[in-house]
């Protein structure tokens, strides 16, 4: 593992980059479900999510140590059932946090993602699908000033510049008998480009089991894995996140508090499972929430 000091000696290759992923928002993919949302009922959170990581993986898989990087996010989620069968959700960081140790710290707001998700089958087998477009409010280029020397800087994003549409198709299940489930989903990024660089398109898939604890704490486990679909060999586009590849697991636990308010805790790390991680800064992110969930009135 080699020592990189981003204001240092490897000037290099603050030159052909001037930036970093966007590994928790940009690039990651998020647990799917074949359920849609009963007509009028609603699900609601506020999420805070955490990575600190020296570890940065190349496009080649060769790992890196960097000047300590941290990012910080607070995230709107929410979804709404428009019928039994659709179903809007919204996934916003409404404020993203980016620096290095050697860095001043930027913040601004991220990309918005829009899905509707529709009921292909719903009382059996679930099934579900959804189109997601990612919109680019989020700003595109945000400098950080360096603190070591004042005549340089580097690009720290809190959005990726880029439209492009996520298409997923996911099925779950639930046991009849006891609090038990479980979700298996595939998903395509078709990307744009930024600035006349063209990026490449994205395939990633996952599986979800969750489990109640007597009858008031849900435990779930993820496992994700997300690549591109063409081979990526420079590193022009590093601060769009192309040629981002990674598994990565995550633990989680959620539990009421107070009249209808939950709160929730995850725990998510990355790992060579199934993609190798390349183009991607890798350490254990923490994230905790509160969610409310409205019930659609009864008929």
């Amino acid at each position: 593992m080699f020592k990189i000091n981003w204001f240092g000696k490897f000037n290099h290759l603050k030159a052909l980059s001037l930036g970093l992923i966007l590994l928790t928002l940009a690039t990651s993919v998020n647990a799917q479900s074949g359920w849609t949302k009963a007509k009028g009922e609603g699900f609601y959170q506020l999420s805070y999510q955490s990575l600190v990581s020296s570890d940065y993986f190349t496009l080649s898989g060769e790992q890196l140590e960097t000047n300590k990087f941290s990012q910080q996010s607070l995230v709107i989620y929410s979804e709404y059932g428009i019928t039994d069968r659709f179903t809007i959700i919204a996934n916003w960081p409404i404020q993203t946090w980016n620096g290095f140790e050697s860095t001043e710290t930027v913040s601004g707001l991220g990309d918005l993602k829009i899905e509707l998700k529709h009921a292909i089958l719903k009382k059996y087998l679930p099934l579900s699908i959804s189109i997601t477009p990612e919109i680019p409010i989020g700003r595109a280029n945000h400098y950080a000033q360096s603190k070591v020397n004042d005549f340089e800087q580097i690009n720290l994003p809190s959005g990726d510049g880029e439209f492009n549409v996520w298409g997923t198709l996911a099925t779950s299940f639930a046991l009849p008998n006891a609090p038990f489930y479980g979700s298996i989903f595939g998903t395509y990024n078709y990307r744009t480009q930024y600035n006349d660089i063209q990026f490449s398109d994205q395939i990633g898939f996952g599986a979800e089991i969750g489990y109640q604890i007597a009858g008031k704490v849900w435990v779930n486990t993820k496992l994700n894995a997300l690549k591109s679909v063409d081979e990526v060999t420079t590193v022009s586009d590093f601060v769009r996140g192309d040629g981002t590849a990674y598994t990565s697991y995550s633990f989680g636990a959620s539990t009421p508090v107070y009249k209808g308010i939950n709160v929730s805790l995850s725990y998510r790390n990355f790992t060579d499972w199934i993609f190798a991680r390349e183009n991607i800064y890798s350490s254990g992110v923490i994230s905790v929430g509160l969610f409310y969930q409205v019930k659609p009135l009864s008929k």
